[in-house]
């Protein structure tokens, strides 16, 4: 029979073989980049989440802020928590590559007693581990790694995408103010002109000023109407841009557009900041990296990999009495060693290993290079918008509205007709809208720099 003191060894060897080699991502940096994500407004703390969130819904509808905005879609952005929600999933594959596999329990019942000298054996217990060569699960954890720090790039891009969005919708929605109040207006200007022509005619003069004037009213209120049935449509993209529930989307009010900051640096250092700054080009010099150690990963396949076994065999009392070692249950204590023979199927794969670092490292040559084509472009489009300000504001607004009141006078005193008043009003009203559009192009290239720039100002 198998004694007490046997089980002391057999206890400790099982030990031995259960123990893992698990390695975790760095928890330090998990729960800093939490704190950085889940960064909140400050809070009563008696106010419920619901409240706070009630609360940020109604302030947002009472003031039209674009710090606000981005504070409030950064925080309920579901595109941004989907991709943080994967990077603390990749996170968690760092342990479960870096662990060795699962033990395995057999078990077996003879059938039919295998009689020995020392007595019958009726069934078999055993226990086996497998064991990776060394270095191949460290190798393990850190691809797991480098894939983990590609999945927090795109974190990264996230957030800058999600406030280039919210910026962009801003913007536009701005400029609908604008074209509202320029809009309207001209169509006050317009209709103002009316009770003059009327007396003109009374005066004795023809009916077709009065018929032009009448036409050019109609389609200014056309243009109105247009231009406010756009606003519900721009509301809700802002809206939709920040997460707001669906039933305030249309309500946001009219923000104020601003001129934009002049520029403070040249495209060559723009093209530097962007180059150091950018995720997602870090994403793609990641995933370099993680192809590169999957590469080393390809060798071990041709290293074997060894697994200890212990087997117990229960064993009755042998025939005959009085036998040495009656009834002892023999312990049973062996090595596997895989044999890697198929040296083709490991040569596949050291090939394809190497194709996919060679397609990493072409995809982030091909993201540096678009990557400073866009930014030189968006510069040239920031700088042009610039100019075209300068230009509006500086020399053809206030040469506009001298002509409007020149050719104003003249109309009252008989010596313009309405079509050149109408005219005069139209380039006015153009250059104005010029100067806005001009302002929101600008505005939205700056939004654009700072998200390839990786957030940096321009």
């Amino acid at each position: 029979m198998y004694t007490q003191p046997r089980l002391l060894p057999l206890a400790a060897a099982l030990l031995l073989l259960l123990v893992g080699c698990a390695s975790r991502y760095d928890s330090r940096l998990i729960e800093r980049r939490t704190q950085q994500f889940q960064q909140r407004e400050p809070a009563s703390p008696d106010a419920s989440e619901s409240q706070v969130e009630d609360n940020s819904v109604s302030d947002l509808l009472q003031a039209a802020d674009l710090e606000a905005y981005l504070a409030f879609g950064l925080r309920n952005s579901a595109h941004l928590r989907a991709s943080f929600e994967s990077w603390r999933a990749s996170t968690e594959r760092v342990e479960q590559a870096s662990t060795l596999p699962d033990p395995k329990l057999s078990f077996g019942e003879f059938l039919e007693e295998v009689q020995t000298r020392t007595g019958p054996q009726r069934r078999r217990f055993g226990i086996s581990q497998a064991f990776p060569w060394p270095g191949e699960l460290g190798t393990k954890a850190n691809l797991a790694e480098r894939q983990a720090e590609v999945a927090w790039e795109h974190v990264e891009q996230s957030r800058l995408s999600v406030a280039r969005q919210i910026e962009e919708a801003f913007y536009e929605y701005a400029y609908l103010a604008h074209e509202l109040t320029i809009t309207r207006e001209l169509l006050q200007l317009t209709q103002g002109l009316e009770p003059v022509v009327q007396g003109r005619i009374r005066g004795g003069a023809g009916q077709e000023d009065l018929l032009r004037l009448q036409v050019e009213i109609g389609r200014l209120e056309d243009d109105l109407a247009s231009v406010q049935r756009r606003r519900p449509a721009l509301s809700s993209r802002l809206a939709d841009a920040m997460n707001l529930p669906l039933e305030v989307a249309g309500s946001l009010p009219l923000p104020e557009l601003e001129f934009p900051h002049p520029e403070t640096r040249s495209t060559e250092e723009l093209l530097a900041l962007a180059l150091d700054g950018s995720p997602r080009l870090r994403a793609f010099a990641k995933q370099l990296q993680a192809a590169s150690v999957a590469e080393e990963l390809v060798d071990f396949k041709r290293r074997p990999d060894l697994a200890a076994r212990l087997d117990y065999i229960q064993t009755g009392d042998a025939l005959a009495p009085g036998t040495p070692g009656s009834g002892d249950d023999p312990v049973f204590v062996g090595l596997t060693l895989s044999l890697p023979v198929w040296s083709s199927s490991y040569s596949a794969a050291e090939r394809e290993a190497r194709h996919v670092v060679r397609a990493a490292r072409a995809r982030l040559d091909d993201a540096r290079s678009s990557l400073s084509a866009e930014v030189t472009e968006v510069s040239y489009r920031v700088d042009d918008s610039q100019r075209r300000i300068r230009l509006y504001r500086e020399s053809l607004i206030p040469r506009a509205r001298e002509s409007l009141q020149l050719t104003t006078v003249s109309y009252r005193a008989g010596g313009a007709s309405v079509l050149d008043l109408l005219d005069s009003e139209r380039a006015l009203l153009e250059f104005e809208l010029s100067l806005w559009r001009a302002c929101r192009e600008a505005l939205k290239g700056e939004a654009r720099l700072r998200e390839l720039l990786g957030g940096a100002e321009r």
